[in-house]
């Protein structure tokens, strides 16, 4: 590996970690709360807007499988933080479930593994969007059958939550990075 490549990999990586964590503290210190006081009948494991499933969905979408390490230390700071200040349960094995399934559905939509270039969002929405929700799907059958849940009606409203959340958060953080690139093009062309 030649040191640019390393460099390259190194940068994706911070990157990738940097925004995954950001946006998990956005999800789980504000957007959460703020949630709770307008649906307190909601369980505080559901989020209506879960940016980090976004994070996931683009990163595989951007990177292709290098993704899947890129994803890895931000999925495992926040499986650390959950761990040790909110007590949670879950096995480090949840991190590599969620990043398992948002891999298999982008490449399943896709019919690819490889990476596709940022230009190309703006036509590739609509199937982003698909492989994300697949992706919540399959996560969410991946944590079932890993910790031995039972299919029942609790498990299927869990489980709907987690996909609204999931899918509205990759559709917001979609919006953004559509603007974003055309912010850019935009100010690319006037100083030309």
């Amino acid at each position: 590996m030649s040191r640019l490549t390393f460099i390259a990999e190194a940068q994706a990586t911070i990157i990738v970690t940097i925004a995954y964590v950001i946006l998990f503290v956005v999800t789980f210190g504000a957007l959460m709360p703020i949630q709770a006081q307008f649906f307190d009948w909601l369980p505080m494991s559901i989020s209506l807007l879960f940016l980090p499933h976004g994070v996931r969905v683009l990163a595989v979408y951007l990177y292709g499988w290098r993704a899947i390490l890129y994803l890895l230390p931000g999925h495992l700071v926040t499986w650390g933080y959950l761990r040790v200040f909110l007590e949670s349960e879950q096995g480090i094995y949840s991190a590599l479930i969620s990043i398992c399934a948002s891999f298999l559905a982008v490449c399943l939509v896709f019919r690819s593994w490889s990476s596709h270039s940022d230009s190309q969002l703006r036509s590739h929405w609509l199937l982003i969007i698909i492989a994300g929700a697949v992706a919540s799907i399959g996560n969410g059958l991946g944590h079932a059958i890993w910790y031995g849940s039972q299919l029942d009606a609790t498990w299927i409203t869990l489980m709907l939550g987690f996909f609204i959340g999931d899918v509205s958060g990759l559709f917001f953080l979609l919006l953004l990075l559509i603007a974003f690139n055309k912010a850019i093009r935009q100010h690319g062309a006037k100083s030309s």
